[in-house]
């Protein structure tokens, strides 16, 4: 009779990794409910800043606004 490779047999071992004091339980638990606070509290961020921006005024950068010199330039260009 053959063996599948896939079936593992039956062992009487025991338990390798018994956490009886829970401390490990208890670290996991604490760890997991900090990264969820950061994790609510920087997804509060954003989404204060999303209605925060919706209110502001759109602003227009300094060098994008044409200059005299350009408009007298681009003016002149034209008559011509």
């Amino acid at each position: 009779m053959i063996r599948s490779a896939m079936v593992p047999e039956a062992s009487t071992a025991t338990q390798i990794f018994v956490d009886s004091t829970g401390r490990r339980k208890r670290l996991l638990s604490v760890a997991g409910f900090l990264v969820a606070f950061l994790a609510a509290l920087y997804i509060g961020m954003v989404g204060t800043s999303v209605v925060r921006a919706s209110d502001a005024a759109l602003t227009v950068k300094v060098g994008a606004l044409p200059t005299a010199t350009s408009a007298s330039a681009s003016a002149s260009a034209a008559v011509e």
